[in-house]
């Protein structure tokens, strides 16, 4: 296993830092997602997954005022995503914060036989609905 520091901010694309973007779409009335990977690196291999980093992904993504996360599967050592994704889902429960988990692993596992299912789902159509987002 690797060592990995906390998540960075990338300093061109978020120059204030995630947790300032957090406040500003807060205030908006809006939440804020964030996308991270369940191996060590995400899909396009320009930054660190969260493989084995899972509990310290998860802190500093709500002590950022992260709601949501993306979470894919690329780039992950063959590791099982029945074992690998109710570590972070466990993270997230611990991390202080009410984090929405979206898992991504493109319905190869059948997701449907093991994971929660996603009532949410209409809920958040029907906010996108409602404020234009995505017109």
């Amino acid at each position: 296993m690797y060592s990995k520091k906390d998540m960075v901010p990338h300093k061109t694309k978020f120059p204030s830092g995630i947790k300032a973007l957090a406040y500003y779409v807060h205030n908006k009335g809006l939440k804020l997602g964030i996308y991270s990977d369940a191996g060590t690196q995400t899909c396009g291999r320009t930054m660190p997954g969260s493989l084995g980093f899972e509990e310290q992904d998860a802190k500093t993504s709500a002590s950022w005022g992260i709601d949501y996360l993306k979470y894919d599967n690329c780039n992950n050592n063959n590791i099982d995503v029945k074992q690998r994704y109710p570590i972070m889902s466990k993270a997230l429960l611990n991390s202080g914060r009410s984090i929405f988990y979206s898992l991504c692993e493109w319905g190869q596992e059948d997701p449907s036989t093991w994971a929660p299912p996603l009532e949410i789902v209409g809920e958040l159509l029907e906010i996108f609905l409602k404020t234009g987002i995505g017109n």
